[in-house]
């Protein structure tokens, strides 16, 4: 409780946001931008990251009077941006693990010659949003770090689990608002968009856990995962639930020996058909089958109509994309919506990797998945939770094409993760102990 005691004025202006958007629409693109300005006149670069990622959730809605936050995040990004260069020596020694990326985005604005020219511009505007996340994102939480210590992780957390309790108790005060084609979604645009928040939920959670053992207190982590457990269950989302528990399994065995770790992922690798194979049986045999919705299983809920429809159009551009969105652009068109419909498929490509293929052709997907995986490779000489987190992230992703947008409540949550696995000064054992004692 102490947390939210601490946080009582800037819980105030959240909801004074949310009821400037509800009622006001418009106005939310007045006192937004204003609340930001006014937080970093007094240096409060945690009330300023936070915002964001409260305004990221609230975006994923699909719900009417919550629309102005998928609008007033453009703004709020591009400010966190340039309140970021105009204070650069503030922001002390930056995190570079972005420089990675660089490879990518080259390639990536390459691609915008070859887009559809009424794309051309929102591929552009999705290219450099996705550019600044990965600018800001460790940058903003290295500053947050160094004022504000194990406060700003806890807070963080808070705020994660507080709009998944928000969306529990939307269950029984609006449930017409928390479910969607009668799966429970809470705050979020659709079931699978909350499962995918859950998981990345859990990996964020267990990261600080491990890296401030005693953070959070037994009371809780039972209030978080109880939340988290109920809203993963009412979701129905397999892909989030498998992911979690793809985790939670190599978690164990890489605190072993990072190596016994590796080999067992390795066996998963080339056992993974023979398991898929089986999997009907196996849930049908545990009483899960109707749960867990088997009899999708074998067409993926229909994804494979999508994967196979954007490999038809990959074929027309291996190795240069068409820019950021084209997949959208491409999924969304109304002939190919008809199309899809007409084989039981409704949404974009279900899959990182071939949107981003589409995107950004084979050369983008591969420059970014080295920049990816090059980077759990790096940290994890130093947390034994880097290969499950990626293990996980890579499962995930191989079903959903959150990783392939930047202005969602996912990608950042990623971003936040690999920002922590890779700040140098939060491993460091006197900084460390130094800011247990805060």
């Amino acid at each position: 409780m102490e947390v939210l005691k601490a946080n009582r004025s800037f819980i105030f202006t959240l909801i004074i946001w949310s009821l400037s958007g509800i009622y006001g629409h418009y106005l939310a693109f007045a006192v937004v931008p204003l609340t930001l300005l006014a937080f970093k006149s007094r240096n409060m670069y945690m009330e300023m990251f936070l915002g964001f990622i409260f305004i990221l959730i609230l975006s994923d809605s699909l719900l009417d009077s919550l629309s102005w936050a998928g609008q007033v995040k453009y703004e709020y990004i591009v400010l966190l941006y340039l309140l970021m260069i105009l204070s650069r020596k503030s922001f002390g020694k930056l995190n570079l693990f972005y420089q990675r990326f660089i490879p990518f985005f080259i390639v990536a604005f390459i691609c915008l010659f070859n887009s559809p020219a009424d794309n051309v511009i929102l591929s552009f505007e999705k290219t450099l949003s996705y550019l600044f996340l990965l600018l800001i994102v460790p940058n903003y939480m290295m500053r947050c770090h160094r004022d504000y210590g194990t406060e700003f992780y806890r807070t963080l957390v808070y705020l994660c689990v507080g709009m998944v309790i928000y969306g529990i108790i939307a269950k029984y005060v609006h449930p017409s608002q928390a479910y969607r084609e009668n799966r429970f979604c809470g705050i979020f645009g659709n079931p699978n968009g909350l499962g995918v928040f859950l998981t990345l939920l859990v990996l964020l959670i267990s990261v600080i856990s491990d890296i401030y053992p005693g953070i959070f207190s037994r009371r809780e982590k039972i209030v978080f995962y109880i939340s988290i457990i109920l809203s993963l269950v009412w979701s129905d989302s397999r892909n989030s639930l498998f992911a979690i528990l793809i985790f939670i399994f190599f978690s164990y065995f890489h605190k072993l020996s990072t190596f016994l770790g590796f080999i067992i992922f390795i066996v998963f690798l080339f056992s993974y058909p023979l398991v898929i194979a089986n999997l009907p049986a196996i849930l049908n045999s545990l009483g899960l089958g109707s749960y867990l919705r088997v009899n999708t299983l074998e067409d993926a809920s229909g994804r494979f109509v999508a994967w196979y429809f954007a490999i038809d159009h990959i074929k027309q551009s291996i190795f240069i994309g068409k820019g950021f969105d084209y997949t959208n652009y491409l999924f969304m068109s109304p002939a190919n919506v008809k199309y899809l419909s007409a084989l039981g498929h409704q949404g974009n490509a279900h899959n990182s990797y071939l949107t981003l293929w589409l995107d950004t052709g084979l050369i983008g997907l591969l420059t970014y998945l080295w920049a990816l995986i090059s980077t759990f490779f790096k940290v994890a000489k130093r947390s034994n939770l880097a290969f499950p987190v990626m293990y996980a992230v890579l499962f995930s992703t191989f079903f959903e094409s959150w990783l392939t947008a930047s202005l969602n409540p996912f990608t950042i949550l990623l971003f936040v993760i690999l920002s922590m696995l890779t700040n140098e000064e939060i491993f460091a054992p006197k900084a460390q102990a130094a800011l247990l004692v805060q």
